[in-house]
């Protein structure tokens, strides 16, 4: 089936009580195996949020059989953490558990990749606010998600998407070939 990967983003409305993380699985092909829109209770930094993001993601990917090898997410310093090792201050234990996570996955990697290439699992995560639950989508996406102008998924229909999708693409693979 080859690898899977993961996309993950969250967004952050103080006022709230909750942040909403995004999440995207696509096949090594790029398309979408499932989707989903987690409800999160609490009021995190936007650094915790993002971890916290990260960590639900994983579990969600896990809690549902698939292993990513592959985990996107527009956090950089949460990237950062994850390769320094950084497990103190308060967002140390949670970056210590997705660092177990990637571990029991079979040391899958973290990656950053800009917002623009991440826009579907951001989508995902602002849907929460608007919905104020968690949703989860196997067996089809809907259509608000797939035609999303900046959305990474692989349509043959739009040239704009496909040019994006060959722009994320290389600019991960360029990012990832400097660390």
């Amino acid at each position: 089936m080859g690898q899977l990967k993961l996309n993950i983003d969250t967004a952050v409305k103080c006022s709230s009580g909750f942040i909403g993380i995004g999440v995207v699985v696509r096949d090594c092909i790029g398309m979408v195996l499932c989707a989903s829109s987690l409800k999160f209770a609490g009021h995190l930094s936007p650094f915790l949020a993002e971890c916290v993001a990260v960590r639900e993601g994983i579990k969600f990917a896990i809690n549902h059989g698939l292993s990513p090898g592959v985990i996107e997410t527009d956090a950089q310093n949460v990237v950062l953490a994850l390769q320094e090792k950084t497990f103190n201050a308060l967002e140390g234990p949670v970056v210590r558990d997705i660092s177990r996570l990637l571990e029991r996955l079979g040391n899958a990697s973290c990656h950053f990749i800009c917002r623009s290439c991440n826009e579907a699992a951001h989508s995902l995560a602002q849907f929460t606010f608007r919905n104020n639950v968690s949703q989860s989508w196997f067996d089809s996406i809907p259509d608000w998600l797939t035609t999303n102008k900046s959305t990474i998924f692989h349509s043959k229909k739009k040239k704009s998407s496909e040019s994006n999708v060959n722009l994320c693409f290389t600019y991960t693979q360029k990012l990832n070939q400097t660390t």
